[in-house]
């Protein structure tokens, strides 16, 4: 199997105060359901469907995630990482700290139970639009 067809999966776990799971964007089945199955295309060998996300400690990491790796987003997801693993959803520690990736090995399976999490979202005051066309 090829590097390649795996995600970088880092070997140190998600730190036990990385309590919550940020993501960009909303709940909303057709995004889930696209930004899933791209990652398992780009990741088959793996035999997962993911999600990116990112871990954070607090509100304070919340806020500095949104004010630089989550500007594209006008809203953000906050969902807390024991909601997601009770929900029978893995939170992989994957690429760079602080990025995760919330996956499951059935599609429909990640998208139900990504829905039916708690959570609390958030306007990202640091949001930058995409810039009107004439």
């Amino acid at each position: 199997m090829a590097a390649q067809d795996l995600p970088r999966v880092r070997l140190t776990p998600v730190p036990e105060t990385g309590v919550l799971v940020v993501r960009g964007d909303e709940l909303d089945a057709e995004l889930i359901a696209e930004d899933a199955s791209r990652f398992h295309e780009r990741f088959a060998a793996w035999g997962r469907f993911g999600v990116s996300a990112f871990h954070a400690a607090d509100d304070a990491e919340v806020d500095a995630l949104c004010e630089s790796r989550l500007v594209r987003f006008d809203r953000v997801l906050v969902i807390r990482r024991a909601h997601l693993e009770r929900a029978g959803l893995e939170v992989v520690p994957t690429f760079r700290t602080p990025h995760v990736t919330v996956c499951h090995a059935n599609l429909q399976s990640l998208i139900t139970l990504l829905i039916s999490c708690e959570h609390i979202e958030i306007r990202n005051p640091y949001h930058v639009g995409e810039p009107e066309g004439d």
